[in-house]
């Protein structure tokens, strides 16, 4: 038992108390729009605690009540074993890190490639209770600022219940994130070929949120909408997801229903930018916003593709129209996507400014258009021409370890890059580009560089990292109505994914590499199930019935591979 606890609310302190609430009070934070309330918190005293002694704690969270608080802990920790609690806990992490299994490679690479599935895991929290309830703070209260500036004062507070299957069990749960912002080249990918209850999960939360509040969040926190980032990330996870066919716990119907809706005025998409959203419409470019472009772009290429698998081939054109727009703000000259003003003007000619890009510069965004790279080299002179630019950025990027104003893989807009080579018949540069990029950029594991160089963002780096040490990719994140894996060459000598049961057919997808080496990064021939294999992809299809990928290496490209 504790001699006291003591708390403090902002500078008051409180003292021999037993319990403690926070102040609504709201606080301006200096130098910014947003507002927070002062710090709060309580402290235990044990005065007669003797060297030698043990303490066991226990905490119990809820974001409803003190009483869901302490029926959670009574449900899930109802002894007092520390032991087995801390066995249970190994248990279930190596239960969902042995979901891929590395083989070969150094100490550095696994110890670097299970963080990294650790990191891609870890960081979303579950909100509901053990009885399905859970906060929603979606409407009422005030909106104050400006579109990713956006946040709500004094939201009303409601309390929901999820919904529950036959034995009376949430059929999913709700969720906390940091934004899945442009999760199509990371998390989307890496959840779909190793987890997709994970993805599963994620899909119906969002469309959860759309049901309570109108709006798929882009990053929701305790129950309600932050604003944070850009666009509608929640289309591309959606639809990567359906396309897989991962949809045991939401509704395609009521989730491209949800997407339709955020795609349109007062949706997600552009939320508090109607007036940008219907010159982007009328003429395929976002005024003032390259970056916004090619996102909204890609989202809604995103959104046709599931309208097509769906049979919904009005909306598919629809929506395919309007992804293909973004070529009016493409610079002849540059050759680079560049921000325009509605007059036509161009914002700048600076391929290097941030200046109508979200978190990059011309260089690093442009070729992140994975949906229509086919437009992209037509308009750079073809695929020699687009090769040719593109290996330059990376030339120009190698000396500092690729985190730089031409190719940056420190955040998400330009970790694309490497492998849109093999999209234009150049797949032994992707091979070549994606080994330096997983050493010089993600290989560390020292404090100072392990992730500490790029916006790790809960697991979108990691998420990177560990797709390359793989050897798998997918440029468009599975959105495609036939989604496809690029194939590029691991840094371990076997990897096996043992797939989920209730998504997929098989049992494992395993890949095994042939003389594999720091200096042999180019794949001279495959095979698939034992036949020889000549294309650098491989279809998700194939993947989910379960096979044998083997992959032969040199120090030489082999021009011949991967090209049909």
């Amino acid at each position: 038992p504790m001699d006291a606890l003591n708390g403090w609310v902002g500078d008051r302190k409180e003292t021999d108390i037993n319990s403690l609430i926070g102040s609504p009070e709201l606080i301006t934070v200096p130098k910014s729009s947003f507002k927070q309330s002062p710090s709060s918190g309580v402290e235990a005293c044990f005065g007669s605690f003797k060297a030698g002694d043990e303490l066991l704690l226990k905490t119990a969270i809820s974001y409803v009540s003190e009483e869901n608080a302490r029926e959670n802990i009574e449900r899930e920790c109802k002894h007092w074993d520390f032991d087995q609690v801390k066995s249970a806990s190994e248990r279930i992490w190596n239960e969902w890190l042995g979901k891929i299994d590395v083989q070969g490679g150094s100490f550095q690479q696994k110890t670097k490639f299970y963080t990294d599935l650790w990191h891609i895991l870890l960081g979303r929290h579950k909100i509901d209770d053990s009885n399905g309830e859970y906060p929603d703070y979606l409407s009422g209260g005030e909106r104050v600022g400006k579109q990713t500036r956006i946040h709500t004062i004094a939201p009303k507070f409601q309390v929901r219940t999820l919904p529950k299957d036959k034995t009376g069990k949430s059929r999913f749960h709700m969720y906390n994130s940091d934004a899945l912002w442009l999760t199509q080249w990371n998390l989307n990918t890496l959840w779909g070929l190793a987890y997709p209850s994970v993805l599963d999960e994620f899909s119906a939360s969002f469309i959860e949120y759309d049901k309570n509040g109108g709006l798929l969040p882009r990053g929701p926190s305790i129950g309600s909408y932050t604003y944070i980032m850009t666009g509608c990330p929640a289309t591309s996870l959606i639809t990567s997801a359906y396309q897989r066919g991962v949809f045991h716990k939401w509704s395609p119907k009521e989730g491209y229903a949800a997407m339709k809706r955020n795609h349109e005025k007062g949706g997600m998409l552009a939320f508090d930018m109607d007036k940008e959203l219907e010159f982007y419409i009328k003429h395929g470019y976002c005024p003032e916003e390259a970056g916004l472009t090619i996102q909204w772009a890609f989202e809604d290429w995103a959104l046709g593709e599931m309208a097509k698998a769906m049979g919904k081939l009005k909306d598919y054109n629809y929506y395919r129209n309007r992804s293909l727009g973004w070529p009016a703000s493409w610079h002849p000259d540059l050759r680079l996507m560049m921000p325009r003003k509605e007059t036509g003007e161009w914002v700048h000619l600076d391929p290097l400014s941030e200046r109508g890009f979200v978190q990059a510069n011309a260089w690093q965004a442009t070729f992140g258009l994975s949906h229509d790279i086919e437009t992209l080299a037509r308009l750079m002179g073809g695929n020699d021409s687009l090769a040719t630019q593109l290996n330059y950025v990376f030339e120009m990027s190698k000396n500092a370890r690729f985190l730089s104003s031409y190719v940056s893989y420190a955040t998400q807009p330009g970790c694309s890059n490497a492998h849109v080579f093999s999209h234009v018949g150049k797949p032994w540069l992707t091979q070549y580009w994606v080994r330096q990029v997983a050493k010089q950029t993600y290989g560390d594991i020292t404090p100072e560089r392990g992730y500490g160089e790029n916006d790790e963002d809960q697991g979108q780096m990691a998420g990177i990292s560990a797709l390359m040490a793989m050897g798998l990719f997918s440029l468009d994140g599975g959105s495609a109505y036939n989604p496809m894996y690029d194939i590029t060459s691991p840094v371990f000598n076997e990897i096996t994914i043992r797939l989920d049961s209730r998504y997929y057919k098989g049992n494992e997808f395993k890949i095994k590499v042939h003389d594999n080496s720091p200096e042999n990064c180019y794949i001279q021939k495959a095979s698939l199930n034992g036949e020889m294999y000549h294309k650098y992809q491989l279809p998700h299809t194939v993947f989910e019935q379960g096979g044998l990928l083997e992959l032969w290496l040199g120090d030489k490209p082999n021009k011949e591979w991967g090209t049909q």
